[in-house]
């Protein structure tokens, strides 16, 4: 068995942003098991550690020595390398490149020709040689939004580098970076620990790091996180609200020794709206905040997730921060109650939305006028479209109080707050804040239909306006989140079944913008834009490709519908018999579009039907031709679909017994005719050309 070694690679920097010290931590990894297995070189296992200030790894079992490996080269064809039974130049060349004598070349016989290839076995390397050149390339292949340079060498890297670790057993394998040599020593926390920690072995790695209160594992980290505020919050019988569950990763890649700490501020700051309490402590200080499990409320309790231990001073502190914060939301939040929330919006028109598409006053009139097309289209009552008019004027105020300037996150949950203090109905101030929903893939949408209209409009108006202006988004970039505005208009009309045109909402709107010139092109571009984001919307829903294309021709005039469509398509499918039966319809389609020299337009004859199987067929869809139309009439697409594979074995028994390329053309046209009726009474729904089949 081949000797080895356990291998203790460590890079130790200034403090890593919190968002990218694991991600470093585990592409480090990532890179040096590919290169270990470029290097041939076998392991048993490995494991990555990371805190702030360092990311490590530690291989088990590192073989001592690269495996040998046998190196192939071809030749010149044997045609070609000898002449008359002697070498040919074209070999002697060949075998004095690669090292070997001709009479050492081997011939191997390749898809039936013969040419002659150099093997020759390559020797493996001593790994203690191979692994400075590993390390280096780790380093070199990580990748960072932002670097810095920060000595002479201008060598960039995320955050200066302050030592490297490097142990292979108990041998120090010499390397260097930015001027700093490979060692056997590390740092512990840098409080409690600021000597240097010699570390001999590997296996060491670890236990020496606790002892100076450094846990490494990032893993037993956040499990001490975990239980330890798990056993505060059942105590007092409190929970960690959801939107602070991101706080356990954050602070797990904040601390090096965590330890929880138990904190309160003053009850009257309780009278606050919760979510800048909240704010306040996710966002800026990474506080947790705490709920009563017996009423859901906030709680003037929460957590501190310190990278130092406990002391008289810990809790006071943190307390103290947090109590400044809070004095300047209340602040704020009291400034702006001074004023009507519709005094607004006025400041808005030296708001800037777009240098081409004007303020943020302008964009609110036309969120408005957009806001009243879609409410005409869906039959929207005169007292919720006055709320919704009203709160279309006013989605946009908040940007510019006091508070959403301090947490810009908090934008439509102030308005409503604002809105609901300056005495507007509790219908108009929820569409405020509503509109802004969903803010991402996983957000909860608007529950009523009033924050789901003025949000389809703010989204509309965006993506008109941004395209008029000239910008579109191209390949994986999208600066003005277009595609997400698309994503996020057909969840909302998903989610509250919305029957309307989009198409013609859109046509209705152009008018409201002044830089659309040519409108049949721009309305071309724009239409494809949409359907071409609506069918990567109903693909992640699952949806397979040839089922959206087969379906999406009338997405425009309306979403639903075709989701509706398509959905029972996906369903019907699962179905053997019936995805037998789209194979035979595929097939009429092909039938019908190739040139048979039957003109359009002509009816089939029940006088030329002459073979029993087109007899049967032709009576069979006429007895279902009502029932067809009625169900598509009603939208009822999984009934369509059900009449459609009862089709199956009319269909069949058609293909078996019956010739269409008839050469009697009365009898071929005839046939043709009857296809095309059947195929075009089911052509609203579905185009069976776009059905991929086996």
């Amino acid at each position: 068995m081949a000797s080895s070694r356990d291998l203790l690679c460590e890079i130790g920097v200034e403090e890593l942003p919190h968002e990218l010290s694991h991600s470093t931590a585990t592409c480090f990894m990532d890179n040096y098991l590919s290169l270990l297995s470029e290097s041939r070189l076998n392991y048993e296992s490995i494991k990555y550690f990371s805190t702030p200030r360092r990311f490590s790894l530690l291989i088990k079992s590192l073989s001592e020595r690269q495996k040998d490996y046998e190196e192939e080269k071809r030749g010149p064809s044997v045609e070609k390398a000898y002449k008359n039974g002697k070498p040919t130049k074209a070999l002697l060349g060949f075998c004095s490149a690669n090292g070997i004598k001709p009479q050492d070349a081997v011939v191997k016989n390749i898809k039936g020709n013969e040419y002659i290839f150099a093997i020759r076995t390559i020797k493996g390397r001593d790994t203690k040689d191979i692994l400075p050149e590993i390390l280096d390339q780790a380093i070199n292949n990580l990748h960072f939004p932002k670097n810095m340079r920060w000595e002479e060498s201008g060598f960039r890297f995320i955050r200066p580098i302050r030592w490297v670790m490097f142990l292979y057993g108990s041998e120090i394998i010499p390397y260097s970076k930015v001027g700093i040599e490979s060692s056997n020593y590390s740092y512990g926390h840098r409080v409690y620990a600021k000597d240097r920690i010699i570390i001999n072995k590997p296996d060491e790695y670890e236990k020496l790091l606790l002892n100076s209160s450094v846990i490494a594992d990032r893993i037993k980290r956040k499990k001490i996180i975990e239980e330890e505020v798990t056993k505060l919050t059942n105590k007092y019988n409190l929970f960690v609200p959801r939107e602070a569950e991101v706080l356990f990763d954050i602070n797990t890649d904040l601390t090096e020794y965590p330890v929880t700490v138990l904190c309160e501020f003053e009850e009257e700051y309780l009278k606050l709206p919760p979510e800048i309490l909240t704010s306040e402590m996710i966002e800026h200080q990474r506080y947790f905040p705490l709920c009563d499990d017996r009423n859901d409320k906030i709680s003037n309790k929460f957590i501190v997730i310190s990278n130092i231990k406990d002391n008289s001073l810990t809790k006071y502190g943190y307390e103290r921060v947090l109590r400044a914060r809070l004095n300047d939301g209340k602040f704020f939040y009291d400034e702006d109650r001074k004023r009507n929330f519709g005094e607004y919006l006025d400041k808005l028109k030296s708001v800037s939305f777009h240098p081409k598409l004007g303020s943020m006053e302008e964009k609110v009139q036309r969120i408005r006028k957009i806001s009243g097309y879609l409410c005409s289209m869906l039959n929207i009552d005169k007292v919720t479209k006055k709320e919704i008019d009203t709160a279309a004027l006013l989605c946009k105020n908040d940007l510019v109080t006091l508070i959403v300037n301090e947490f810009p996150n908090l934008q439509g949950i102030m308005g409503y707050y604002y809105a609901l203090d300056s005495g507007y109905s509790e219908v108009s101030a929820k569409a405020i804040k509503e509109h802004y929903l969903p803010r991402h893939a996983s957000d909860s949408l608007p529950e009523e239909i009033p924050g789901a209209v003025v949000g389809i409009a703010d989204r509309l108006d965006s993506i008109i306006g941004i395209f008029s202006a000239g910008y579109e988004s191209k390949g994986s970039k999208d600066p003005y989140g277009l595609r997400r505005n698309v994503f996020a208009i057909v969840r909302i009309i998903l989610d509250k079944k919305l029957e309307f045109s989009l198409g013609d909402l859109i046509k209705k709107s152009i008018g409201l913008y002044p830089l659309v010139k040519e409108e049949d092109k721009f309305l071309d571009k724009l239409f494809e834009f949409f359907k071409s984001r609506i069918r990567s919307v109903f693909e992640d829903f699952g949806f397979a490709y040839d089922e959206i294309d087969a379906t999406l021709s009338t997405v425009m005039e309306g979403v639903c519908d075709s989701y509706q469509r398509v959905k029972a398509l996906n369903e019907m499918r699962r179905n053997k018999s019936f995805q037998d039966l789209l194979v035979a319809f595929k097939r009429i389609a092909n039938i019908v579009k190739d040139d048979s020299g039957c003109p359009e337009g002509i009816e089939p004859k029940d006088s030329l039907l002459v073979e029993e199987a087109e007899i049967k067929l032709y009576n069979f869809y006429k007895s279902k031709k009502s029932d067809i139309l009625d169900a598509i009439g009603s939208k009822e697409y999984e009934k369509v679909y059900s009449i459609l594979g009862s089709f199956k074995q009319y269909v069949d028994r058609f293909f078996d017994e019956v010739l269409v390329m008839e050469n009697d053309m009365s009898l071929r046209c005839n046939r043709i005719a009857m296809l095309r009726e059947i195929l075009g009474s089911f052509s609203d729904i579905i185009d069976f050309s776009k059905i991929v089949v086996a």
